[in-house]
């Protein structure tokens, strides 16, 4: 029996393809979502009986070896190792099956980390010895994550590595030599622990150098990118935790490789590190496979709350649950377990989702007192809501954004990034049985076009109060036919005049927020932030035209109505032949039209 029959008698196709996508029983077969390209309805089939695959809705199909190759990415000989070191099975080494250029190099990979881990057994390995019982590892930990010692030398590994009969040439695309100015090699890890990095499937594909001289400039160098080593795509520690991973359904990303190794010998073995300063989405798709929940805890500082923006951005794209782990003591997982792994635990515990973290961030105390700031606060927050798919999900967030804000909720839909989504929230609410005719003291959903245009000069007003005096001088109070709007406008007129026609933005603000009006305060404040919705890039002179724009075209449909109605009435006059009525009627008629021409 040779190798691929051997491997595909101890394993079980459902097994292999159930590692990448979530199956479910049909019958004799098991369905799920197609990995290869995207489905709503599950059309990707797996056959135990006949050991295949096939996918009805793209026509993708084969054996085990076939899906491997397709979902990795890889050829036959990459798909062999991996289904062999699943089946636990030896290939043999001149099958020629077995022979590439990935594979050669990550075999000089797994020799050079067993030359380095056997160097903890021996005197050369003290000083690293020490290092690691400093920092609290046992000899299990060490054993799992196979952590050695590169030797103060500048050739040692090199020669080694050649006496198991690898090459110069393939010593160095593996990364672990660096050339020097003559044409010569020398080794790039030289005096450090080594943390070797191992793909989904346990193959050393690079590694972490962590400097044991204090004055070292570089405190870790990493292997460079090569044929089998891409930083965005390994995630440190997912061969061993990717067993936790999916049965508690719940991965917890960290920043460094020492966070990992201490959750793990803590006992939270569903920990892994991203190879830089956030998830990139080749990492995303790899903790897919195993769970959509992801925990991120990032460092605090700048760049790791940047770096955990970034991820959560990514995160919402796939469609992911992200929360966010902030420790309780230390810096990190690593001083946090240390100080106590319960306070790990706890830290664990208390993790807040992804859009509570930005509400803490966004929506604090200090920003809901000012509008100014409210503004900016409604603006970053939609900016992050925006993100989500999930349409139920984004519902919650709007809603509780619109109570912290105290503002409408279709004005925040409205406001949503990406143009208009009011259609949307719409459906949402009738999906769940909700009424959205307003009551009496809402403002209606839809609105006349003279409303809309009202609502915007009142918005500039607030916004740029010094262009009151045109309003003022322009557009009268009678103009505007709902009541409350029009008291509103008469108060704001009477307040710009009692403060000698100077106000400030701030002193809005102030009267807004204070004084008494039949306008909610939710309303109002909805008005002064609806300037970022439609006036984002205006600057002062644009804003100003604008005005000017909206007023005369209030002005264009009162007066126009005003002589529809006068119209009327002349029609009823003259039907009972008061004359001094029909000449009173007849010269508002001219005034207005005289005035409609001016205008037009």
């Amino acid at each position: 029996m040779d190798s691929v029959d051997e491997i595909k008698q101890k394993l079980d196709i459902v097994t292999v393809v159930g590692e990448y996508v979530q199956l479910k029983k049909a019958g004799a077969n098991f369905k799920g979502a197609c990995p290869f390209h995207n489905e709503k309805s599950p059309s990707f089939f797996v056959t135990p009986d006949r050991q295949i695959f096939h996918c009805f809705g793209c026509s993708e199909g084969g054996d085990m070896f076939t899906f491997i190759q397709k979902i990795e990415g890889v050829e036959f000989p990459e798909a062999l190792r991996i289904l062999a070191k699943k089946a636990g099975v030896e290939l043999k080494s001149f099958d020629p099956r077995t022979t590439s250029l990935k594979n050669k190099l990550q075999d000089v990979c797994s020799a050079a980390a067993s030359f380095w881990h056997g160097n903890l057994t021996k005197s050369i390995g003290k000083k690293a010895n020490d290092y690691i019982k400093q920092r609290g590892l046992n000899t299990d930990t060490v054993e799992k994550f196979k952590i050695g010692y590169a030797p103060d030398s500048w050739d040692l590994t090199m020669k080694h590595l050649l006496g198991e009969k690898f090459t110069e040439t393939e010593i160095f695309q593996a990364g672990l030599t660096i050339k020097n100015d003559k044409g010569g090699y020398y080794d790039r890890f030289r005096d450090r622990l080594i943390f070797p990095i191992q793909d989904l499937h346990g193959n050393m594909v690079g590694f972490t150098g962590r400097a044991l001289k204090s004055d070292e400039p570089a405190k870790y160098i990493n292997t460079p990118e090569s044929l089998i080593y891409h930083k965005s795509k390994v995630l440190y520690g997912l061969d061993k935790a990717k067993k936790s991973i999916r049965q508690i359904s719940y991965a917890v990303v960290v920043e460094g490789n020492m966070d990992v190794i201490a959750c793990h010998q803590a006992g939270y073995e569903n920990v892994v590190a991203c190879s830089g300063t956030a998830l990139t989405l080749d990492q995303i798709q790899l903790i897919k496979r195993y769970t959509p929940n992801v925990a991120l805890c990032f460092d605090q500082d700048e760049a790791g709350q940047l770096a955990a923006q970034r991820s959560i951005d990514l995160l919402f794209s796939q469609e992911m649950n992200v929360k966010i782990v902030n420790v309780i003591t230390g810096k990190d997982p690593d001083e946090c377990i240390k100080n106590n792994p319960k306070d790990w635990e706890e830290s664990l515990r208390k993790s807040k989702s992804a859009m509570q973290f930005y509400f803490d961030k966004y929506l604090t105390e200090e920003a809901l007192q000012d509008i100014n700031k409210k503004k900016v606060a409604a603006k970053n927050i939609l900016q992050e809501i925006s993100k989500i798919k999930d349409k139920i999900e984004k519902d919650h967030w709007i809603k509780k954004s619109a109570e912290t804000l105290g503002v409408k909720e279709n004005l925040l839909w409205e406001s949503l990034p990406g143009g208009t989504r009011i259609q949307e929230y719409k459906n949402i609410k009738l999906k769940q049985n909700v009424d959205i005719s307003p009551d009496q003291n809402e403002q209606p959903r839809e609105k006349t076009k003279e409303e809309q245009y009202f609502e915007r000069v009142i918005t500039i007003l607030l916004n740029y109060p010094e262009l009151i005096a045109y309003a003022e001088d322009y557009f009268l109070p009678e103009m505007v036919h709902k009541a409350e709007l029009q008291e509103f406008y008469k108060s704001l007129i009477l307040y710009y005049n009692e403060n000698v026609r100077e106000l400030t933005k701030e002193q809005i603000n102030q009267w807004i927020q204070t004084d008494g009006h039949q306008l909610s305060q939710g309303y109002l404040d909805s008005l002064v932030l609806y300037v970022d919705k439609i006036y984002e890039d205006f600057d002062l002179n644009q804003i100003n035209l604008e005005l000017v724009g909206l007023i005369n075209s209030l002005k264009i449909n009162f007066m126009t109505k005003k002589v529809s109605e006068l119209s009327e009435k002349l029609n009823q006059a003259e039907k009972v032949g008061d004359h001094e009525l029909i000449d009173k009627y007849i010269k508002d008629i001219t005034v207005y039209s005289e005035q409609l021409a001016k205008l037009k």
